[in-house]
């Protein structure tokens, strides 16, 4: 009986750690591409908030990777809301996840050609505060302004 009851202990913990159907598991964080949902960014962020979730965090390079592989696998389409933003202050990008630093540069942020040349987006100031993973841009990061309507991607 003892056996049995660890044997059930065992099978729920392993259930508590793995992430439910249609949720996309990178190294034990669940995420989950909502296609069916398109909002601005303030309502996609309550919107994974209501779920249990937030707005999804990209926390290194292999993180985008897997997204764009995702997208590409299962044939996703449109750009989507990821949990970060520069409105409290220009220029300083923040994941709302847990108020870190969102990286620069080379390999998250789509170029574009400027006046000056090609440069990295983040590119439109105070006109673009939320973070966007743009399928225009190849599934790069992109500022976009946050009353768009693009799907969500939440994260738990």
């Amino acid at each position: 009986m003892k056996a049995l009851c660890l044997l059930f202990v065992a099978v729920m913990a392993v259930g508590c750690h793995g992430c439910s159907d249609g949720w996309l598991d990178i190294n034990g964080v669940c995420f989950y591409f909502h296609q069916d949902q398109s909002m601005p960014w303030e309502d996609a962020k309550r919107f994974c908030e209501t779920s249990g979730a937030v707005l999804a965090k990209v926390a290194n390079a292999q993180t985008l990777r897997e997204f764009y592989e995702y997208i590409l696998t299962y044939g996703l389409s449109g750009s989507y809301w990821l949990g970060a933003s520069d409105q409290s202050y220009e220029g300083d990008w923040l994941w709302v996840a847990d108020n870190s630093r969102v990286n620069k540069g080379t390999p998250y942020w789509a170029i574009h050609n400027g006046i000056f040349g090609w440069a990295h987006e983040p590119a439109g100031g105070a006109d673009e505060n939320c973070l966007l993973l743009d399928e225009t841009r190849k599934y790069y990061f992109n500022d976009a302004n946050c009353n768009l309507i693009h799907h969500p991607i939440c994260m738990v």
